[in-house]
């Protein structure tokens, strides 16, 4: 075999063993396994920040203005009448909102009218002793209301009804004569007598500073 002969026998043996190989290792790289997958990273979720729930103070609502003062430079008011076992008590206040002072005394002047204005058949009680004995009577006596202070007295009631011969009297006003000028001041009050026409009422006294 000349030299030429024997270098292409060894490059031919070269080749396929090249090939060989390259088959061998393909089918090991097939047989040993599936190649993983490199992981997807999972995007990180931020979660918003937790809300705590806010206290939200609310508006307060504006107070009430006070009433307009009259040209009479006095003020009546009444208040909620208080019951308790058929027993009613309602306060009525005079309010000097005026530049000069108010004189009242004694017992006041108190008429009731019902719903249609006409005027109620009733029978005043000065210290309301014929109502009852709970509530207390000042007595009277003369007062000097200053401007910015106040008086004041009680109506006392029971709306018994144990008479069935005629309808129960109900005022729907309340008719309050101030001062010795005799001027009348009205008030829009329920005075559920019943049938007892009888009406208690207590003296004037004056409203200590700072109360209401």
């Amino acid at each position: 075999m000349s030299v030429i002969s024997a270098l292409r026998a060894l490059s031919a043996a070269v080749s396929l063993g090249a090939v060989l190989c390259l088959a061998g290792c393909g089918a090991q790289a097939a047989g040993g396994g599936r190649a993983e997958a490199a992981p997807v990273p999972t995007p990180l979720t931020v979660s918003p920040p937790f809300d705590r729930p806010r206290h939200v103070e609310a508006d307060p609502s504006p107070a009430s203005p006070p009433p307009a003062c009259p040209d009479s430079g006095v003020l009546l008011s009444a208040g909620p009448a208080n019951a308790a076992l058929g027993l009613r008590v309602q306060t009525v206040v005079l309010t000097n909102c005026g530049h000069r002072v108010r004189k009242v005394g004694g017992y006041p002047s108190v008429r009731l009218l019902d719903e249609d204005g006409d005027p109620l058949k009733v029978k005043i009680d000065p210290g309301a002793r014929r109502v009852t004995t709970a509530v207390r009577d000042p007595g009277p006596k003369p007062l000097a209301v200053r401007p910015g202070r106040s008086a004041r007295f009680s109506l006392v009631w029971r709306n018994t009804y144990d008479d069935t011969s005629r309808p129960p009297a109900v005022g729907a006003t309340v008719i309050v004569t101030t001062g010795p000028g005799g001027s009348e001041r009205r008030i829009s009050s329920l005075v559920d007598l019943g049938s007892t026409g009888r009406l208690g009422v207590t003296a004037w006294e004056e409203v200590p500073a700072g109360t209401r």
